[in-house]
């Protein structure tokens, strides 16, 4: 297990900084639902419209169907440092389902 085909353990962290905002999109080819969870900062789901899911709510985990896609934007305010994202399942984060995020000033 991995994300982007490659196991946490020897992935690179992705790369950010304090004030971007990025729309990132999740998708699973796997064979059951992935609860995906993002360390340090909330984000808005965004239908495939591109516009936010309404009703509005501030998120932290996102579950992304099986073979489909979960969308969403997120600002990294000011909370510099490396933070951590994984499927909410811990045994898939065990098996290599997790990376690290860069956020730099």
């Amino acid at each position: 297990m991995g994300i982007n085909g490659v196991p946490s353990w020897e992935a690179e962290p992705l790369v950010a900084a304090v004030g971007e905002t990025a729309v990132w999109t999740i998708e699973n080819t796997m064979e059951f639902d992935h609860p995906f969870h993002l360390h340090g900062f909330f984000f808005q789901v965004l239908g495939a419209d591109g516009q936010p899911v309404r009703p509005l709510a501030w998120k932290d985990t996102v579950n992304v169907p099986v073979d489909g896609a979960a969308r969403f934007a997120v600002r990294y305010d000011n909370r510099p440092g490396m933070w951590m994202f994984h499927c909410h399942i811990l045994d898939h984060a065990d098996a290599g389902m997790m990376g690290m995020l860069q956020v730099l000033r």
